[in-house]
């Protein structure tokens, strides 16, 4: 099945459910914040030209499949920017390449900014960051849960990165 990935801001009635996904599944990490802050965080990152922005990756019919954000800061290292947060594919889309797909992209968006580097933090996904070009630069303890942090530098050359 083909997926496009598109910006959050081109899909507004997806917020809701963007938001619910990422409360129910990276909540813990932020236990604080209510669903509401939650849909708050997200309506904010429906925007392409600045960051915090979201991606979506659609089915051809515009079924959700996946969304993944880049966000300038995170509850970690406050010193590097920008992150990859927030990567989440339905069940019934996984091991197609949706998340690499978005990476890729945001990849591409965070070159798009300027950026040279990216990082995100991961519980349980390093093989899959590293097979894409991902280093471990450090782990961390989040709410109980051990993490990797990991950096990728991105290629900059002209033509290397494609978005829309």
């Amino acid at each position: 099945m083909l997926t496009h990935i598109d910006y959050l801001e081109n899909h507004h009635e997806l917020i809701p459910l963007v938001a619910e996904w990422q409360h129910q599944l990276f909540g813990y990490l932020s236990p604080q914040l209510t669903m509401e802050e939650r849909l708050l965080r997200v309506q904010r990152t429906a925007i392409r030209h600045a960051l915090p922005l979201t991606l979506v990756a659609l089915t051809a019919e515009g079924s959700l499949q996946g969304a993944a954000s880049l966000v300038p800061g995170t509850i970690t290292h406050q010193h590097l920017t920008p992150w990859v947060s927030s990567v989440f594919v339905v069940p019934a889309f996984r091991n197609q390449g949706i998340a690499s797909a978005l990476t890729q992209r945001l990849a591409s968006e965070a070159s798009r900014f300027g950026f040279s580097r990216m990082y995100l933090f991961t519980p349980r996904n390093e093989s899959l960051y590293a097979r894409l070009g991902w280093q471990t630069i450090d782990s961390l303890q989040l709410q109980q849960v051990h993490a990797k942090v990991m950096a990728l530098t991105i290629d900059r050359t002209p033509g290397s990165l494609e978005h829309n």
